[in-house]
């Protein structure tokens, strides 16, 4: 795909699909594994009847592929600032349904949401013309 292909909402989606992937990758350092007595329940109706939390399933390589544009596009057409607005919006709304969390976002950056929501805004746009002039 041309950068004269990438339209405004595939970056956001680009983006946003690049948080989730990169929450799917393997931890950088690995824990050692140290040898322990497993806990038991002492109730023999107990067993197998805990609490199972499903883990995320392993990215694919198509999106470890697009997780490697999404990081090329950010660190080669973007500034610092709106590279680490952009990670910043699209790790808070990845595996939510409704979206980023502007208000938590607001607050952290001692700002508020309209203006955190306009300021990622115009840097998908920037990221956008400097694609469409390159």
């Amino acid at each position: 795909m041309s950068s004269s292909t990438y339209d405004i909402k595939y970056l956001d989606d680009l983006f946003s699909e690049a948080a989730e992937t990169e929450r799917r990758l393997p931890a950088a350092i690995r824990k050692q594994k140290m040898v322990t007595w497993p806990e038991y329940l002492s109730d023999w109706k107990g067993y197998g009847w805990d609490d199972y939390t499903p883990r995320l399933s392993p990215a694919t390589t198509i999106q470890v592929d697009r997780f490697e544009l999404a990081l090329d596009m950010g660190i080669k057409h973007m500034d610092a600032e709106d590279r680490k607005l952009v990670w910043l919006v699209c790790h808070s709304g990845a595996f939510n349904e409704r979206g980023p969390r502007w208000t938590k976002l607001a607050r952290a950056m001692g700002s508020e949401r309209r203006i955190v929501k306009r300021r990622y805004d115009q840097a998908i746009i920037r990221l956008y013309y400097k694609l469409l002039h390159s």
